[in-house]
C-alpha cells in the first residue's frame, strides 16, 4: 500500500475552481427535513449589498454559530434589535464548563437559536424560521462587505451611542452548516438530479457505476481468509516505542468486531477491552451531548441529540428495516487502523448520525475538546492522555469562496491540534469537483512554522490510479487507497433484504446483500483515504524505533508539542512525493 502526500504550495480559496461545480448538492429532502435543515440555493438566495453571492450549501435553519464574545448580553441585544423587524430573535446557549484555557478553544463559535421574537410566543412562526434570513438581515443592517468586513459600518448604537457592531462582527457570524460523511453510500437517489447519499454526483450511473455491487450499494459483505494483525501488548508497546500511539476519530461510532475487541453489553449498548484496539472517551461524549441538549433545549427543536458513543440504530425506519447508509462507517475506519498500524489505540468519538449528518456546532465542541485534551496532556505531561493524529471522513462544500473568515473558529481549532503536533486528515470527498470541500480544503494553506500540515487526501483506485468520484481541487495534498477498500464491519448488522435464491428446504441461497455477520465489507470513498493516509504516517512514524539502535528523541513518550511536531515531520519525509 503505498500512500502519496506533498506539501502545499499556497492555495487561495477566493479564487479557487469554484466554478467546475459551483452548484453541486449533497442532501436528499429527506435528510435536510430530518435534521430541521435547508439547502442554499444561489438563485433563490437573498444577498446583502457588498456580501459575496452564496455558492450551494446545507443549513440548520434554527442556529447561528456566534464566537463567545457575540454572545454576550451587550452584543447579542444589539443582534436582536437588528432581528426584531423579521420576528426572530436569538437566545444564547452557554459553553459546556471551561475545558481549556487555550485560545483556540475558549474563542470557539457555538450555536445561537433563533426563536420568534415575542417573549410570549408572539412574532414569526417556526416554521418560517431561517438562518439564512436572520443572516442576511444583520449583514444588510451593518453596511456593504470590505477586504476585513463591511466598511464604514454603523450597526444598532449601544449605551455609549457608539456603535455596538461592526462588519468584522458580523463577518464572524455563520451559519450551522450540515458535514457529509465521505464514503460513497446507498444507490442513487433521485433529487433533481441522481445523487448518491454522501458520494458524487452520478450522470445517468456512469460516474460510479464501477464502485457500486449491484442491489448491494456501493458497500457488500466479504468473506476473508486472514487471523487479525499481529498487536504488541501494551508494556511491549511501552519498551518500544514509549507509549501505544493513539488516532482519534471522529466518525458514527463502533458495533461489535472480535478485531477491535467491541462487544455486545446486553443492553444496546457495547463494551471495549481495556487494552482493545479502540477505545472511547465517555467525559468528552458526555460532554458533547450536553452541549447538545442545551441548543435543543434553547429552541433547536429539531436537533437531534447523540447520547453515547455505540453507532445506533442500524436503520433509519424500523418498518423498511434497510441499514442505514452510514452504519458500520465507524467501524470501518477503526479496521483500516488495525490493519495498517495494528499497534495503535484508536479513540472513538460518536458525532456523526446514521446517515452520514454531522452538525457543525457538534464538530466544533468535539475538536475544541480534543485540543484541550492534548492541551492537557502537554501541559501536566500525562502520557495517558495524549493524541498523536485525527482523522475526519467528512466535510461540506461553504456557501463562500472566502470560507476562511466564515468559518475560521473550525479552521483555529484544527490549527490549534496541529500546533500542538497532532496530525490531521481530512476527507477530500466525493463529487469529483475541484471545488473546495471543508474542512479539506484548508490543506491548501501552508501551515504556520510552527505546525504540522493537515492532509486533505484523495481516493486511489486498486491499481494506484485516481477514483474518477474523488474531489482532486489544488487543495488535495495527499492520495491514498480509498476504492474497493476491505475492512471489518459490524458482525451484528443484518438488514431486512433477503437473497434473491431460497432453495425450499435446505440452507443454500445466493448471496444476502446486507447480511454481514461475516465482519468483514467492501467499501469505496475518501472516507477510508483519510485514515488511510494517517495510519501510515503513524506507521512511518514507529519504523525508526523498530531498528537496533533508534533515536531515543523519537520516542513516544518524549514529551512536549516541539517533539510532536518533530516526530509528524520526520514520518511524513518518508511518503513518496505526488507524481
Amino acid at each position: 500500500m503505498k500512500c502519496f502526500y506533498a506539501p502545499p504550495n499556497g492555495h487561495d480559496p477566493a479564487t479557487s475552481d469554484e466554478d467546475s461545480n459551483p452548484g453541486v448538492g449533497i442532501l436528499s429532502a429527506q435528510m435536510l427535513d430530518r435534521h430541521g435543515a435547508c439547502e442554499l440555493k444561489p438563485d433563490d438566495a437573498a444577498t446583502a449589498d457588498g456580501w459575496p453571492a452564496p455558492s450551494t450549501t446545507g443549513y440548520r435553519k434554527r442556529t447561528l454559530l456566534l464566537p463567545p464574545d457575540l454572545h454576550e448580553d451587550s452584543a447579542l441585544n444589539a443582534l436582536n434589535e437588528v432581528l426584531a423587524a423579521t420576528g426572530m430573535r436569538l437566545i444564547s446557549v452557554p459553553p459546556v464548563g471551561d475545558i481549556a484555557a487555550h485560545d483556540a478553544v475558549t474563542e470557539l463559535p457555538r450555536p445561537a437559536v433563533l426563536a420568534p421574537a415575542g417573549q410570549d410566543g408572539q412574532g414569526r412562526h417556526q416554521a418560517e424560521i431561517d438562518a439564512w434570513d436572520a443572516l442576511t438581515t444583520l449583514r444588510a443592517a451593518i453596511g456593504p462587505a470590505g477586504a476585513t468586513g463591511p466598511a464604514g459600518a454603523t450597526g444598532p448604537a449601544g449605551a455609549s451611542g457608539k456603535p455596538a457592531l461592526d462588519g468584522l462582527d458580523i463577518s464572524r457570524i455563520s451559519l450551522e452548516h450540515l458535514l457529509v460523511g465521505s464514503a460513497i453510500s446507498g444507490d442513487p437517489v433521485i433529487v433533481g438530479g441522481p445523487i448518491v447519499y454522501g458520494g458524487p454526483i452520478v450522470y445517468g450511473g456512469s460516474t460510479v457505476e464501477s464502485y457500486l455491487y449491484g442491489k448491494a450499494g456501493s458497500r457488500t459483505p466479504v468473506a476473508i481468509s486472514m487471523d487479525a494483525p499481529a498487536r504488541r501488548s501494551s508494556a511491549a508497546c511501552t519498551t518500544e516505542y514509549g507509549r501505544r500511539p493513539v488516532i482519534a476519530v471522529l466518525d458514527s461510532g463502533l458495533r461489535a468486531h472480535p478485531w477491535l475487541s467491541v462487544t455486545p453489553a446486553g443492553d444496546g449498548t457495547y463494551a471495549t477491552a481495556s487494552d482493545g484496539s479502540v477505545q472511547v472517551d465517555q467525559e468528552i461524549q458526555d460532554l458533547i451531548y450536553a452541549h447538545a441538549k442545551q441548543v435543543a433545549d434553547a429552541g433547536d427543536l429539531e436537533r437531534k441529540l447523540i447520547k453515547d458513543p455505540w453507532d445506533t440504530p442500524m436503520t433509519l425506519d424500523e418498518l423498511v428495516g434497510e441499514v442505514a447508509p452510514y452504519t458500520g462507517h465507524g467501524t470501518f475506519i477503526t479496521g483500516l487502523f488495525r490493519q495498517v498500524v495494528p499497534d495503535a489505540t484508536v479513540l472513538s468519538i460518536r458525532i456523526m448520525h446514521p446517515d452520514g449528518i454531522v452538525y457543525e456546532g457538534d464538530l466544533l465542541c468535539a475538536l475544541g475538546l480534543l485540543a484541550a485534551r492534548v492541551a492537557k496532556a502537554q501541559q501536566d505531561k500525562n502520557l495517558a492522555l495524549m493524541i498523536d493524529a485525527l482523522s475526519l471522513s467528512l466535510g461540506y462544500f461553504s456557501e463562500s469562496a472566502a470560507d476562511m473568515t466564515y468559518t475560521a473558529g473550525l479552521h483555529r481549532v484544527i490549527g490549534a491540534l496541529q500546533s500542538m503536533g497532532v496530525l490531521v486528515t481530512a476527507a477530500a470527498g466525493n463529487f469529483a469537483t475541484s471545488r473546495d470541500f471543508y474542512p479539506a480544503a484548508f490543506a491548501g494553506q501552508p501551515p504556520a512554522a510552527d505546525q504540522v500540515p493537515l492532509i486533505s487526501v484523495g481516493a486511489l483506485n486498486p491499481n494506484g490510479t485516481r477514483a474518477v468520484f474523488s474531489d482532486g481541487g489544488r487543495w488535495v495534498t495527499g492520495w491514498a487507497p480509498g476504492a474497493a477498500v476491505i475492512s471489518t464491519f459490524p458482525v451484528d448488522v443484518n438488514g431486512a433484504s433477503q437473497p434473491d435464491i431460497l432453495v425450499p428446504g435446505t440452507s443454500r441461497q445466493s448471496l444476502d446483500l446486507d447480511d454481514f455477520s461475516s465482519g468483514f465489507a467492501a467499501w469505496s470513498g475518501t472516507s477510508f483515504a483519510a485514515p488511510m493516509m494517517a495510519a501510515s504516517v503513524i506507521r512511518a512514524m514507529l519504523e525508526p524505533l523498530r531498528r537496533d539502535k533508534p533515536d531515543p528523541a523519537l520516542r513516544l513518550d518524549v514529551q512536549g508539542a516541539q517533539a510532536a511536531i518533530d516526530r509528524v515531520l520526520r514520518a511524513l519525509r518518508q511518503l513518496p512525493g505526488l507524481a
